[in-house]
This record gives structure tokens, C-alpha cells and sequence, in this order.
């Protein structure tokens, strides 16, 4: 079902911040520290690892935002269900692109799917543009984990720099990422060299913290989950308290199954 939301207050900072906005999914995640993580759609192998890691980790503590594309963002997407957020450069009633159907499908299910259109359009050239800008100014941190110049991800660093949006990328051989590179140089990111040491010190403590007492405990609900009963069945015997353990993400759904992350 698709519904109108309210322009969140962090997009006003934009020169010109969307009308209106459009969405399918769990809002709520729209409340949460967001960190975005967009790059290029050809990433190398160490990227996509690194990526994929990224979003592992720090989606038990924070949210992923990214624009749904080939490449980085369809990694960082997939690895951070149900704890993500999609912008989506086309109308919510078009999947785009189809590469990414499944994940979109999921994503519009299971996590958070925002759009500026309101119905039948398909993007344009200076759609992933504006779905870009609107990507930046909601995340509270923007991770680039490779990226070109003269690229949509280039115009994303634009947009996080004239926000004053803090930026971090990964490390890589000499040439082998020309933007990041470059923002390293100008003092505009900064390297992410040990993924937990940049949660621990740039997520909000209370995030960690609440997570971490859920999992220093003998907890009932996680044990049940480790052999993956049905979701029906794991919901009749503890409630919603395995909706909130899913939105946390310390579990997820698949093929009806639910089952520790």
C-alpha cells in the first residue's frame, strides 16, 4: 500500500527539497540513526566484500540507506534487511530497476521504500540525480565505499559535502577508486580501517547499548529462532516481541522461516 508522508525536517537544507514524498513499508525506520552507503555499479571484488560487511555490521545499530542500483547499493541493501531504506528514482507502483526486483519487492514488504512520484513514472536522466540528493540529506553519516569521477556518486559527494553530511569510505590501492580518493585528499572523508571501532565510536552509544543488552542475555526468543521455525508458530509463542526483534534486526524472515541474523 502506498502512502504520503510528511517531508522529514532534514530535508529542508536542500536547495530544492521534494514537495511531496511517497512510501511503502515500515516508516519507523525513518526514526532511527541512518547511515547511508552508495557507490559505484562496478564494484570491485574487495568492495563488494568490504560492502556487504559494512552493512552487516552496523545494520544491528543503525539504519542503511541507499538508492537501490546495481552494484554498491543492491549489496548494502541486501545485507541490511529489514533494517533499510530504498529511495527510489522511479513511482513506487514501477520496480526499478528489474535487475533488483526481488530485493525491491522485499525491501517494499519487510523494510522502507520512499519516492518523490507520485504514480507511472519512469526515470529520467535527472531522476537519479534528485534521488540521490534526497538519499544524502536524510543520513546522519554517508559511507562511499568506491566510486568514479564524473559519476552519480561524485554528484552524491557534492550534495554530502555542501550539507556538511560527515563522510568516511575504505581503503584501496592507488587509482583504484578515483572519487574517494580524491575526498581523502581534500580532507573532506575519512578511512574506515576496523568497522567495529567506527560503530563503537561514531553510533550512537544508546543504539549499541540497547542492542547489546538484548544479546549479553541467555535470550529465550534468539535460542528458539536458531532453528528456524515458521513465522506463525514463533509469533504465537512470543508476540510481537519477534516484530521488534526482526526490526532490530538481531532476526530475520525468509521463506516464512524466521531465524537469528
Amino acid at each position: 500500500m502506498i502512502n504520503t508522508l510528511e517531508i522529514p525536517k532534514s530535508l529542508e537544507s536542500l536547495k530544492n527539497p521534494p514537495k511531496r514524498l511517497y512510501y511503502t513499508g515500515n516508516r519507523k525506520l525513518l526514526d532511527n540513526f541512518k547511515i547511508a552507503i552508495v557507490g559505484t555499479r562496478r564494484p570491485n571484488q574487495y568492495t563488494q566484500i568490504t560492502t556487504a560487511t559494512l552493512a552487516q555490521k552496523i545494520s544491528k545499530y543503525a539504519t542503511i540507506i541507499s538508492g537501490g542500483a546495481i552494484g554498491v547499493d543492491f549489496i548494502a541493501h541486501l545485507n541490511s534487511m529489514p533494517n533499510t531504506i530504498m529511495i527510489s528514482p522511479s513511482s513506487l507502483d514501477i520496480t526499478y530497476p528489474k535487475e533488483n526486483s526481488k530485493l525491491i519487492n522485499d525491501i517494499k514488504n519487510k523494510a522502507l521504500m520512499i519516492s518523490e512520484y507520485e504514480s507511472s513514472y519512469f526515470p529520467k536522466k535527472y531522476s537519479f540525480l534528485e534521488r540521490n540528493r534526497i538519499v544524502i540529506a536524510l543520513s546522519d553519516i554517508v559511507i562511499f565505499p568506491q566510486g568514479d569521477l564524473n559519476s552519480g556518486t561524485n554528484y552524491s559527494a557534492k550534495v554530502a559535502i555542501e550539507l556538511n553530511k560527515p563522510i568516511w569510505t575504505i581503503p584501496h590501492r592507488y587509482k583504484e577508486s578515483p572519487l574517494t580518493e580524491s575526498l581523502i585528499i581534500n580532507g573532506n572523508a575519512k578511512v574506515i580501517y576496523d568497522i567495529d571501532n567506527f560503530i563503537k565510536d561514531y553510533i550512537p552509544d544508546s543504539k549499541i547499548q540497547n542492542i547489546e543488552s538484548l544479546e549479553s542475555k541467555s535470550d529465550e526468543i534468539l535460542e528458539f529462532c536458531k532453528n528456524a521455525p515458521s513465522f506463525e508458530i514463533a509469533l504465537e509463542r512470543f508476540g510481537d516481541k519477534i516484530l521488534e526483534y526482526e526490526f532490530m534486526g538481531l532476526l530475520v524472515r525468509q521463506n516464512n522461516k524466521i531465524k537469528t541474523k
